[in-house]
């Protein structure tokens, strides 16, 4: 998933210019952003496509494989994060106005978005047409769906929410993220970073003290297809990520980071030891707290003593190919489920289709080709155009 328009990450505390547009690319969580995507793909074919071999693994290991969901939370976090660090000015405010904020998010995320809906459009037409009692229901149903995932709002309504590319949902929940975002900074602008940080922990800890009560109390209620799908994708239960990292972006732009420099190396080594705790073992705790929100606090620390290089990275992080991976990335998170429903047809036409380690490396090497020549042909050069037509409009209009 795209977290943000121009940089994605960087290195060092330095004073940060006022343009966004001169702000330097942060290379170690452009790069990272690579094995997010890749372990929300294994979420969706690690059995489909690799068959059973996983359950011989160490069950440690098979679980940090299959834990796709918490990569979409670190999404979350990081958006909150790059959004603050390109678009807020240092002593509060956005840097741009909040009409040419959302046509650069709409020219970043939407054009692929929609790529990936047209890519998925027969097999959602298909499972449409064999479910719905007639013809007539099964085309409502796809007008209904189809219009709520082009407009974004699929999320909203635990119904139509898995109906179009499944991962489409986070992107609604990034729509309604960016609709919020710069009336948030506004409204905060003469708040101290400290505060921001403390409203986000305080939204973060409410709804997960209160599905945690919930699952104790009623935890049979919980276990519904729909309460599950709400608690996983409804745009304000996930808001509060979003706030961590925009507060811990505002830390880092703002210069504040500074005081917390000889904490910040720690407390990112005790966040990722703690954040592999929870993807690698099983603490008892109800699965889709730890998948949606638990690790959200840990993930903020780790990105921002990522983006001061607090904790050092090894240098192969931040090489050109895993950088064009990287970069790559939300190509592969949005299209590689509509990917895999032709993958398969055109295994089983040609009568490959045996789930294998083989299969299953074949499907990823072949999305991540794809999706590079996504990015380099498609997705940059359309977020390009829309944005230069953009300013050249505006240009027009002010002369």
């Amino acid at each position: 998933m795209r977290a943000a328009d121009e940089p994605d990450t960087g290195h060092g505390i330095a004073p940060l210019p006022q343009s966004a547009a001169r702000r330097p690319e942060l290379l170690v969580l452009t790069s990272v952003r690579a094995f997010a995507a890749l372990e929300v793909v294994l979420l969706h074919s690690l059995f489909e496509l690799g068959g059973t071999w996983v359950n011989r693994l160490p069950a440690p290991i098979a679980r940090v494989l299959l834990q796709g969901q918490v990569a979409v939370s670190f999404f979350f976090v990081l958006s909150g994060f790059i959004l603050a660090y390109t678009y807020c000015e240092p002593a509060g405010g956005l840097i741009d106005t909040p009409r040419r904020f959302w046509r650069a998010r709409f020219a970043r995320v939407y054009p692929l978005y929609c790529l990936a809906f047209l890519i998925d459009l027969p097999r959602g037409i298909q499972s449409f047409l064999n479910a719905a009692p007639s013809v007539k229901n099964a085309l409502g149903k796809i007008a209904v769906s189809g219009a709520s995932y082009l407009t974004l709002t699929q999320s909203w309504y635990p119904r139509v929410t898995n109906s179009w590319n499944t991962p489409g949902w986070s992107l609604s929940a990034e729509a309604f993220f960016y609709a919020v975002f710069p009336a948030l900074v506004i409204a905060t602008k003469r708040w101290s970073v400290w505060r921001l940080l403390a409203l986000a922990v305080v939204c973060w800890a409410l709804p997960a003290l209160g599905y945690e009560g919930l699952f104790h109390f009623r935890g049979h209620d919980l276990e519904s297809a729909n309460l599950q799908t709400l608690w996983r994708s409804f745009p304000p239960l996930r808001l509060p990520e979003f706030l961590l990292g925009v507060a811990a972006g505002r830390i880092y732009v703002s210069g504040q980071v500074n005081r917390i420099a000889k904490w910040l190396r720690p407390a990112g080594l005790v966040a990722l030891a703690l954040i592999a705790v929870l993807l690698g073992a099983d603490l008892g705790l109800p699965q889709a707290l730890v998948e949606n929100t638990l690790e959200a606090p840990l993930f903020a620390i780790a990105i921002l003593a990522a983006a001061t290089s607090a904790i050092p990275s090894p240098s192969w992080l931040t090489s050109r190919p895993l950088l064009l991976l990287g970069r790559s990335s939300y190509a592969v998170y949005i299209v590689h489920q509509p990917f895999k429903f032709w993958f398969e047809s055109l295994a089983t036409r040609l009568g490959l289709y045996l789930p294998s380690p083989l299969l299953l490396v074949c499907y990823l090497c072949t999305l991540q080709t794809c999706c590079i020549g996504l990015f380099v042909w498609f997705e940059d050069p359309l977020r390009r155009a829309i944005t230069a037509r953009a300013r050249r409009s505006v240009a027009r209009t002010t002369r």
